[in-house]
């Protein structure tokens, strides 16, 4: 597996959402719906999450996810 410095990643943010022609926020539900289908999958049995996150661009990715398992009734 491969992690991205923050430059990369904004730029591959960047190429995504020119290439596809979709706006950040699409890109942001996209990523979230990623990130809780494996949270789904790996920790099934789980009722309760904390979800964390820092001052970085990621915020809105991770009240994404929040507000994804919420639904689900964690």
């Amino acid at each position: 597996m491969k992690v991205l410095t923050a430059t990369q990643s904004r730029q591959l943010d960047a190429y995504t959402i020119k290439a596809e022609g979709i706006e950040s926020i699409d890109l942001m539900e996209r990523a979230a719906q990623a990130l809780t289908a494996e949270i789904r999958q790996l920790w099934s049995g789980l009722l309760n999450f904390y979800v964390f996150a820092g001052s970085g661009n990621n915020g809105g990715d991770a009240l994404a996810v929040a507000r994804l398992l919420a639904a689900e009734g964690h």
